[in-house]
């Protein structure tokens, strides 16, 4: 069983780019590529890097013949790309920067060789695909409910994974999150997330402060789970 908090830690941004910059060949091996909001990057199979987003926001989709698919969304210190099997990678992905972002490119090779040696126990890869078990857990339950329960309960991962705490029990959301994104994610309509977020607003349970939004009361938001 492994300490959550040791691992989280342990694989921060901070902790990881700590490590890389113990050897010679950093500087040759990592760069740092700005993207604007809305900015589209696309990234073919035959991967030899490793992404960790530095700033910003990204949402990361598996493009295939079969259809586009939702993979993950990215917050700052996060990996937002690590290579396992090469067999079993997507065939292209896109990183949709969701705000201005600074993504970390790391050549996988060099990364491979740092956390064998700084990294015996593979607390990076563990926590990777612990985070990515996560969010397909969350895309499984949104496809199985009513429009409505699929938005609060996208609001609710944006608060806990992303949101910042004001208090007991305010959470503001990412700065990102607008109509369009929160219908993105709830796989419905534009009018409908309105709608529904305006419901929400009237019983009190979020509001906005300068384009951003916020949870005012997170119980308020959960119970609705349960009616």
């Amino acid at each position: 069983m492994y300490d959550k908090n040791y691992v989280e830690q342990f694989t921060s941004y901070p902790n990881l780019i700590a490590l890389l910059q113990k050897y010679s060949d950093f500087q040759k091996k990592t760069v740092d590529m700005r993207m604007s909001a809305s900015e589209i990057l696309y990234e073919n199979t035959i991967r030899t890097n490793c992404y960790l987003l530095k700033s910003g926001y990204v949402q990361i989709t598996d493009i295939s013949k079969y259809g586009n698919t939702y993979l993950l969304m990215g917050a700052p210190g996060k990996i937002i790309s690590l290579p396992i099997y090469y067999s079993e990678l997507p065939q292209l992905i896109e990183i949709k920067a969701l705000t201005d972002v600074i993504i970390t490119r790391v050549d996988f090779e060099f990364l491979r060789k740092v956390l064998q040696l700084e990294d015996p126990h593979n607390y990076v890869t563990i926590n990777y695909l612990s985070n990515l078990r996560k969010i397909l857990y969350h895309e499984v339950t949104q496809n199985t409910t009513v429009v409505q329960i699929r938005i609060i309960k996208f609001l609710i991962y944006l608060a806990d994974s992303l949101g910042m705490r004001a208090g007991n029990y305010m959470v503001w959301l990412p700065p990102f999150l607008t109509y369009e994104v929160l219908a993105d994610f709830a796989h419905c309509s534009k009018p409908h997330a309105v709608t529904i977020l305006k419901e929400l607003r009237e019983k009190g349970i979020i509001d906005t402060h300068r384009g951003q939004w916020a949870i005012l009361d997170i119980r308020k938001l959960q119970a609705l789970l349960d009616e």
